[in-house]
């Protein structure tokens, strides 16, 4: 009986300690997070490219073999001189190697001559240009004004160019009065003319000079 008792008394002097150790029990280390999934990609262009760029990053010249991407949505950027740009999304799954294969069309060259309405229009203006004017002052002047806008400055002026038609000319000159006349520049020909634009103190000054000569005395 006396055996039975101590057994009895030490088993349930244990009790106690194996609850505490259930409970001070160390809680096992949290486990890192897992690396975000990542697949590939490979691009071809033909032809070739001379830069391949994934969302601004350069992965260089095609063709680019299994280049390593998050997975996810992605730009791809494909340049070649001579070609326009070529931008394509590309979806990249974790695990999988997605294929890009680009065909790049080369820019249309510019047309070797202007459309037929242009090359009309040009025609005309050419056509409309092909008088020419060429002006004399006597003895001088100071402006020569073509339509009230243009001016061409002081004369003289040779085969100045003009569409054909009718023209106003408006030659001016200190001290001398402005004349105006209207001349017909005819397509292809030179119209010119000579205008005197003497001063009022010019044409007293001719007059006198004239008086002051001797007179020749007739033979007899």
């Amino acid at each position: 009986m006396m055996k039975l008792a101590s057994a009895l008394f030490f088993a349930l002097a244990l009790v106690p300690g194996a609850a505490l150790a259930e409970v001070t029990r160390a809680e096992p280390a949290a486990k890192p997070d897992a690396a975000p999934p990542k697949g590939f990609v490979t691009v071809a262009c033909n032809p070739g490219c001379e830069g391949v760029l994934v969302d601004g990053r350069s992965l260089g010249p095609s063709p680019v073999v299994r280049a390593e991407l998050p997975a996810g949505t992605h730009k791809l950027t494909l340049r070649r001189k001579g070609y326009p740009e070529k931008k394509v999304d590309v979806v990249v799954k974790a695990g999988a190697t997605a294929l890009v294969d680009v065909k790049l069309v080369q820019q249309a060259a510019p047309p070797k001559e202007p459309p037929s309405d242009i090359a009309a229009r040009v025609a005309a203006r050419k056509i409309k240009a092909d008088g020419f004017l060429s002006v004399v002052c006597d003895p001088a002047c100071d402006q020569v004004i073509v339509d009230g806008k243009r001016k061409l400055g002081p004369a003289p002026h040779t085969n100045v160019s003009f569409p054909g038609g009718q023209h106003e000319i408006r030659i001016q000159r200190k001290g001398a009065p402005d004349k105006v006349m209207v001349v017909n520049l005819v397509p292809g020909q030179t119209t010119a003319f000579r205008v005197a634009m003497h001063t009022e103190a010019e044409r007293a000054v001719v007059p006198a000079k004239a008086s002051a000569e001797p007179k020749a005395k007739p033979k007899r």
